[in-house]
């Protein structure tokens, strides 16, 4: 009872000094700063009063579905986007998303939840991409979703493909080590990929079936995100032919400029371009940069990363490659 009620007067004396800064300069007697005093507290009254505004979502890093949220690691960047962009569709104050991307790819499956999610997203509201140091393979295939992408002159993006990785160390550990496996399994693919052992040519055939079809789900994807776009916008809008798609969609990357003149990208540009087109798009719906705000979406951190501490990244991250971390699986991922 008594925590309650200290609860209660803590959060009374924080409500009345927030609105006593808000207010007090209303009130300043000074000449010179008087009208600037007035102008800011009706700004701030303002955006508080405002509801309406352009969801800023974050997506860093190789995309997978792995949780990693405890209070030493940051949450997994792919399931918190993916939460925003749920969130941002079912809320009726957000107006519009931003979608910056910084990652190479990653897992076929997580890459197409975050696709979907976007695709639904901007059938009730407009969704920029913005590209940052690198937008490839998945994280290509995510933005590809969007009403419109927006790169760097020289993000690195494309890597429009499927890779899959096995290793094979079964010389090593029988032929040196003396080590072998004995394998019990039901059919003669069930351990398709093994390490012990040397592949067989119809097991890699039925491998290169399987990442053939996740490619040919990559085309499809964009072919329907960007190709197949029938929006209004009143926004610049780069044509990507199918030509251009079958031709370069060979696993080749490519800086903003060239994906640019290729129709892979809609503009040159970073965030300020990004919220310049987002306003351009709102402006049709009486939206303007006085009663609609650009608020980060769905971001959390925790205890190490509010010091300024991250204990995500080590040394081995940048040593294994992400292929080999996520062996025997396609992945939309360049490396």
């Amino acid at each position: 009872m008594v925590k309650n009620k200290l609860f209660i007067i803590v959060l009374t004396l924080c409500i009345i000094s927030m609105l006593a800064g808000l207010i007090s300069p209303l009130f300043n007697n000074s000449e010179n700063n008087n009208d600037k005093g007035k102008d800011k507290a009706k700004s701030n009254i303002s955006k508080i009063l405002n509801s309406n505004k352009v969801a800023v979502i974050s997506l860093n890093g190789v995309i997978n579905s792995t949780p990693e949220n405890n209070i030493f690691v940051e949450e997994n960047s792919s399931l918190v986007a993916l939460r925003a962009l749920n969130q941002a569709e079912d809320d009726e104050n957000v107006k519009g998303v931003i979608l910056r991307i910084n990652s190479p790819g990653g897992t076929v499956g997580m890459s197409q939840r975050l696709y979907s999610a976007v695709m639904n997203l901007r059938k009730k509201k407009p969704v920029i991409a913005v590209l940052d140091d690198i937008a490839a393979s998945g994280g290509y295939y995510v933005a590809s979703a969007a009403d419109r992408i927006i790169a760097l002159e020289g993000t690195m993006t494309g890597s429009i493909g499927v890779i899959m990785s096995t290793t094979d160390a079964h010389e090593l550990l029988t032929n040196k080590l003396g080590i072998s496996q004995n394998v019990i399994k039901s059919g003669k693919f069930k351990d398709i990929g093994s390490s012990t052992r040397a592949m067989t040519k119809e097991e890699r055939q039925l491998l290169q079936d399987m990442v053939n079809d996740s490619y040919q789900q990559f085309k499809e994807a964009i072919t329907k995100g960007r190709i197949d776009r029938k929006d209004k916008y009143n926004a610049q809008k780069a044509a990507l032919t199918k030509n251009n798609l079958n031709k370069y969609a060979d696993g080749r990357i490519f800086t903003g400029r060239q994906a640019l003149k290729l129709g892979f990208v809609d503009s040159t540009g970073g965030n300020r371009e990004a919220k310049d087109m987002m306003l351009k798009i709102l402006a049709d719906k009486g939206y303007t940069k006085d009663n609609i705000d650009f608020a980060d979406y769905g971001k959390t951190s925790n205890f190490l990363s509010s010091l300024g501490l991250n204990q995500k990244t080590t040394i081995l991250d940048g040593l294994v490659p992400a292929s080999v971390k996520y062996a025997r699986k396609p992945l939309y991922l360049w490396e």
